[in-house]
């Protein structure tokens, strides 16, 4: 009875997409009024006296559109509708968000140079985060008082596990890991994000940048991050010293350019991802593996 009730809730109040997707109306990119809206791009049903709404300005990608009696796509003035590319032919998270904007964060199938000869893969996508859009390249939850080997993804991406400071990911084969310059170097993007968050303090690092040497030394492992003091935005939560205070920087570590101190002040502030083989740092000092840490990096 409970789900019959629902139904007719849906019924006059909603568009109904397919069996079990619907939008409320209003901005058809919302994803508040969607029930599931990661199907979306797999085609969309409107049933008998329902309309969806394309604002002004916007374009609605899908599948195949099914119009049962009088339902209907109502594109207002320059709304658009287009027939949509396979999610799965997508290089990024930023090109899953251009064509489906209420597209959730989670676990996509991508294929990082299209039309290329590298093969499709798995990637973690946070669509909430500063417009969304984001693909994880870099993940590492450390527990503290370990020191386990780093992990190199080079055909692949780390994906997003668990984020309780404290837990070991280190044996993951899937969440535990940072990218290769060679494969990143596969990738299109402008942007980079930065978070990480210890035990040994309440400072959190969270910023975003599109400095040049920076991207360009993640993408070939050489080079360096200088400049980046001057050279980004804080995004919310970010309480960090770093990257403000960076005024020195290791240069040319190739695969571990993202990992052993890329930008830090002399024995006071640190990012350091297993940084001289063993020490895990997060705007601090710690020398040594002690704290719980978290670290990530993001593109877009």
């Amino acid at each position: 009875m409970r789900h019959l009730f629902i139904f007719i809730f849906l019924i006059h109040l909603t568009p109904l997409f397919g069996q079990t997707n619907s939008a409320s109306s209003g901005n058809f990119s919302d994803r508040t009024k969607w029930v599931a809206p990661r199907s979306i791009w797999d085609g969309v049903s409107v049933l008998d006296g329902h309309v969806i709404n394309v604002p002004d300005g916007k374009t609605f990608y899908s599948g195949k559109i099914t119009f049962t009696g009088t339902g209907k796509l109502n594109l207002n003035t320059t709304g658009k509708w287009m027939p949509n590319p396979a999610l799965s032919t997508l290089k990024n998270c930023k090109d899953i968000i251009d064509y489906y904007p209420m597209s959730t964060s989670g676990v996509y199938t991508i294929d990082p140079d299209g039309v290329g000869t590298l093969p499709t893969i798995s990637c973690y996508c946070d669509m909430d985060t500063d417009g969304g859009g984001w693909t994880l390249v870099l993940n590492y939850l450390h527990r503290g008082g370990t020191d386990p080997a780093l992990k190199t993804f080079t055909t692949s991406l780390p994906v997003l596990g668990v984020t309780t400071l404290g837990t070991d990911e280190s044996s993951s084969t899937t969440t535990w890991g940072h990218v290769s310059n060679s494969y990143l170097s596969k990738f299109t993007f402008s942007e980079l994000r930065f978070y990480g968050s210890t035990n040994a303090h309440s400072r959190i690092i969270h910023f975003k940048t599109t400095h040049a040497n920076t991207i360009n030394y993640f993408k070939t492992g050489s080079g360096s991050m200088s400049g980046i003091s001057g050279s980004y935005t804080s995004l919310s939560g970010h309480t960090a010293y770093l990257p403000a205070s960076a005024a020195n920087y290791f240069t040319n570590e190739l695969n571990l350019a993202m990992t052993n101190f890329p930008f830090w002040l002399s024995g006071t502030y640190h990012w350091g991802i297993k940084g001289h083989n063993y020490r895990w740092e997060v705007d601090d000092f710690n020398n040594s593996s002690s704290y719980h840490t978290f670290h990530q990096i993001w593109i877009r």
